[in-house]
């Protein structure tokens, strides 16, 4: 993707503090649905409330119909892998295209995880300022009664305070298109008050959440495409055949036309890209496609080239040069995307230099298996000839701890990592700032690769890219 830019940096973090209110624990219950109305997922459940439960209400009360969320013309993406680099890609063809023409379109997108709650709303690429996310936070927080609630009342969970910020943002800057990514699953998710989007799909599936979601790709495929809607054009990357005939029963259920999509159509024009972001691209493709045919335009090859050449999302795949070092970070969190990390890793890195992972991830073991998670980077890394000479684990990210694990933790991590690779010399570290500070291990020339979770990515691209040399 293009040079980097798009992480807004704060040093107050105030938006951050300002979010932490709506955090709730995690219910130890297990409930398929809390209410009658929702349909039950097949072998899988939702603890406590879905997310989905009061959105509708939340967003009348801020003045916003049904007619009125539709009017934004929104692109709604579910999937395992690749939600949010598909987001970027639509964003930018849509604009490249607009260009073009001579069209003055503005462009939201809504992507998550981030840590600092304001680089999950974007305008035209761009994060929203953290002014202008608390300013529109509070807007809600007020109308919705929540600055001062009665007792009893429901507030929204963090997520959901985000998705209504987000979408009174958009509203307020009469954005012409929204680009939405579906938090995790899709049926039950947040974002799946969207009753007529333009258009929907479905990156990579795989597994993920499965506490949430189910323990295969049939039952994970079911949630994802809880998103279709009656008649809208869905489009999805080629599947494994158990999410596939899942997404294609869904479709016919729901009388949705869908589209598969294969990335070698557009082999020539992808060349220039990640290998790995070549199949995230084409869905875009596609997808802006399909946009543009309701008014029966079309996305010209100079647009695709330019959208391809101007798109850039942190985090993924993305290589930076600092303090002699070449660092690979990228954001992958479950094992589909940790294999494709190691592959990337194997094609970019210089392997005959010195090696270095640099790993945390942060998820309830119910959500994600750590063990799992190690196992299949390091088996990647290995089949590939990548191991990494020295592992550093991390066990918090500094401005936000509810991205943490214990002292115990980490040293099941270390432990686990040393048994199965005893040639790796593994190492903990409580923060990613200390690493810069391990001269006999991030030395020059160092390849070093960053990856486990998309907090982690943030970090330290913020950090690395304040001492770029």
């Amino acid at each position: 993707m293009s040079s980097p830019q798009g992480v807004a940096r704060s040093n107050g973090r105030k938006s951050l503090e300002w979010a932490k209110k709506f955090r709730r624990s995690f219910p130890s219950q297990t409930s398929t649905s809390s209410s009658s109305s929702l349909p039950i997922a097949p072998n899988s459940g939702f603890r406590g409330r879905a997310p989905i439960v009061g959105m509708k209400g939340w967003l009348e009360c801020l003045g916003y119909d049904a007619e009125i969320i539709n009017g934004l013309n929104v692109i709604h993406v579910a999937g395992t892998k690749g939600k949010g680099s598909t987001c970027a890609y639509v964003d930018s063809l849509l604009r490249a295209n607009a260009r073009r023409k001579g069209v003055d379109l503005k462009v939201g997108m809504y992507t998550s995880p981030w840590l600092q709650p304001q680089n999950r709303i974007r305008i035209n690429s761009e994060p929203i300022s953290e002014e202008l996310f608390l300013e529109r936070g509070r807007e809600v927080e007020r109308k919705l009664g929540l600055d001062n609630p009665s007792p009893g009342i429901k507030l929204p969970g963090f997520l959901q305070m985000i998705a209504l910020t987000a979408f009174h943002t958009f509203i307020e800057a009469k954005v012409d298109v929204v680009i939405c990514e579906v938090h995790h699953g899709g049926e039950f998710d947040a974002t799946n008050f969207i009753e007529r989007p333009v258009i929907t799909a479905i990156t990579k599936i795989g597994i993920d959440h499965v506490d949430n979601l189910g323990g295969s790709l049939e039952h994970i495929a079911w949630h994802k495409s809880g998103i279709f809607k009656e008649k809208v054009p869905a489009f999805s990357v080629q599947q494994a055949p158990a999410a596939e005939n899942k997404l294609r029963d869904r479709a016919k259920e729901k009388n949705v036309p869908l589209h598969f999509v294969k990335a070698d159509t557009q082999a020539a024009t992808l060349k220039s890209i990640p290998l790995e972001q070549q199949e995230n691209c084409a869905l875009a493709i596609q997808i802006v496609r399909g946009f543009l045919q309701r008014d029966k335009g079309s996305l010209e090859n100079p647009d695709i080239k330019a959208g391809v050449e101007s798109c850039y999302f942190p985090g993924r795949y993305e290589i930076i040069n600092s303090r002699g070092c070449t660092w690979y970070v990228d954001g992958a969190h479950n094992e589909t995307s940790l294999e494709q990390a190691a592959k990337w890793y194997k094609r970019v890195a210089d392997a005959s230099a010195t090696r270095v992972l640099i790993f945390a991830n942060f998820s309830d073991k119910r959500t994600r298996d750590w063990a799992k998670l190690l196992d299949k980077l390091g088996h990647c890394l290995e089949s590939l000839q990548m191991s990494a000479h020295h592992v550093i684990f991390v066990r918090e990210i500094e401005f936000d701890n509810h991205f943490s694990i214990t002292e115990e933790q980490l040293d099941e991590y270390a432990d686990h990592w040393a048994n199965k690779w005893p040639s790796s010399t593994v190492q903990k570290v409580g923060r990613v700032k200390e690493v810069l500070n391990m001269a006999e291990i991030i030395r020059n020339g160092a390849q070093i690769l960053v990856t486990g979770s998309l907090y982690l990515g943030e970090e330290a691209l913020g950090i690395l890219k304040d001492k770029c040399t």
